[in-house]
């Protein structure tokens, strides 16, 4: 009778042990696996894209046309290094807004047509230029007392010719002065709106038929 209690005894004892085994082990034992990041490699330092120059604009010192205004057209002129600008506010037409042409030193224009900033309508004229061998171009004119004055510009096959002209407003046949752009100066807003407008000013019927006034 011993013995069978004893044998019970040490198969409960045995059954115990093994059911401890196979029980989770407490916080105080667990091993916590350390977490190594993988490396990586390091991301290159983005290289900035490639930009042209910022093309030259109004009130950047190479016009007479203040900020925020349209450079219709603009060169400076050879010799003394004027300005001969044509300058627009935004979004003009014949009866809002206003356009004047500007001839000075940077800061301080020598001649300014109009005086006033009221609606250009009338005022200013549009030209075709046409040459031999498919060279041409265009010219803006405009009259104050007694004078014409004519904007420019001329390209084509080996040719390259912008200025500014003033002549007797009634009498082209001569130019009274005339005063050629410095290559690679000429500035001309790029807006289409702009474009079509000046597209709708008026022909220069002198202009238009005579060509522009000889400069010799």
């Amino acid at each position: 009778m011993k013995s069978a209690n004893l044998l019970a005894i040490a198969l409960l004892t045995a059954l115990v042990g093994c059911k401890a085994a196979d029980a989770p082990a407490g916080d105080a034992t667990k091993t916590t696996q350390a977490t190594v990041a993988s490396p990586t490699a390091a991301a290159p330092a983005s290289t900035p894209a490639a930009t042209e120059p910022a093309p030259a604009a109004a009130g950047d010192g190479r016009s007479l046309c203040a900020a925020g205004e349209s450079v219709v057209f603009s060169c400076t002129l050879s010799g003394d290094k004027k300005f001969a600008s044509l300058c627009a506010s935004k979004g003009v037409s014949d009866q809002a807004g206003y356009v004047y042409f500007a001839q000075g030193a940077a800061g301080h224009a020598d001649f300014v047509y109009p005086a006033d900033k009221s609606a250009p309508a009338g005022r200013f004229k549009r030209s075709h230029l046409g040459f031999g061998g498919g060279s041409g171009g265009f010219a803006y004119s405009f009259e104050d007392a007694g004078r014409k004055h004519i904007v420019y510009s001329i390209s084509g096959e080996g040719l390259e010719d912008q200025g500014v002209i003033v002549a007797a407003a009634q009498d082209l046949a001569k130019a009274d002065s005339a005063l050629a752009c410095e290559k690679g100066s000429v500035i001309e807003d790029e807006d289409d709106a702009l474009f079509k407008y000046t597209m709708s000013w008026p022909k220069d019927e002198a202009i238009e038929k005579n060509g522009l006034p000889p400069k010799n």
